[in-house]
């Protein structure tokens, strides 16, 4: 069920709530075309008996179109959410583009964070020498009508109308595909902090296969960050369920299964 808590200047955020409530707490930060009511990701950690709450960035789903100035404003939003659910301590998973807004939220309440969970990440963009790196035009003056306009042209300009019902595509493209516009803005913006201040442990997973990210640019932002542990996949993409799945088994579940015991 998707719930709201309103923020400054009554823009609301949406999330959804999975397993037991009672569980350690995981905040979700979703991909560039994802649902936070795609709950069946994430299978295996309610089996263990966490409490997930998948948050929805603005724009996507429910949640309000509000433009952020850099990637540190999510963090302060999300610390409402926090307050409201009263969470002394929760850790993090980010996915894909979801990686930036989890260092975020790390640099933002670094006394709650316990541990942050990146699998193929989207890199440190700010950074000159990832930049040089990353294989797609980058334009940080296109505006986010010009930046919608962009996301429409390349994930969705021949989606089918059975495809169109998805979760992940009906929710990302809400509000003329904002949440996806401004991703991409900030994503190569300054990030509002730097990765050095993010404190809490980071589980890196990154293949050297990924064919959407490359696996130097994870390598540099795995160095940027103080406590970074970086797995090495040989093979498979950027994401699948069973990628993801498998990752989720081997890097997070022992830290769960122990207090469901």
């Amino acid at each position: 069920m998707i719930q709201i808590v309103e923020y400054r200047n009554k823009n609301l955020l949406s999330y959804s709530e999975y397993g037991d409530k009672n569980g350690y707490p995981i905040l979700v930060q979703h991909g560039l075309i994802a649902s936070i009511s795609d709950y069946h990701l994430f299978d295996r950690l309610i089996e263990v008996g966490t409490h997930l709450i998948c948050i929805a960035r603005p724009g996507y789903g429910e949640s309000s179109p509000n433009s952020m100035s850099n990637m540190a404003e999510w963090g302060e939003l999300i610390s409402v959410l926090v307050n409201e659910l009263k969470l002394p301590q929760f850790d993090i998973l980010g996915m894909s583009s979801g990686a930036p807004y989890s260092y975020a939220i790390g640099y933002a309440l670094p006394e709650q964070v316990r541990n942050i969970f990146i699998f193929s990440g989207t890199p440190a963009l700010f950074d000159a020498r990832v930049l040089a790196l990353w294989p797609y035009p980058v334009n940080k003056q296109a505006s986010l009508i010009e930046l919608e306009r962009v996301a429409k042209e390349i994930f969705f300009s021949d989606v089918s109308q059975e495809d169109s019902l998805r979760n992940d595509i009906r929710d990302s493209m809400r509000n003329d595909c904002f949440g996806i516009a401004q991703d991409l803005k900030l994503r190569c913006m300054d990030w509002g902090f730097d990765l050095s201040e993010v404190k809490a442990t980071v589980y890196m997973q990154h293949s050297k296969a990924d064919d959407q990210v490359p696996f130097s640019t994870a390598e540099i932002t795995a160095h940027l960050l103080p406590n970074c542990q970086l797995d090495i996949r040989e093979s498979g993409g950027h994401f699948s369920d069973e990628l993801l799945d498998a990752f989720i088994e081997t890097t997070m579940v022992e830290h769960y299964e122990s207090r469901h015991a």
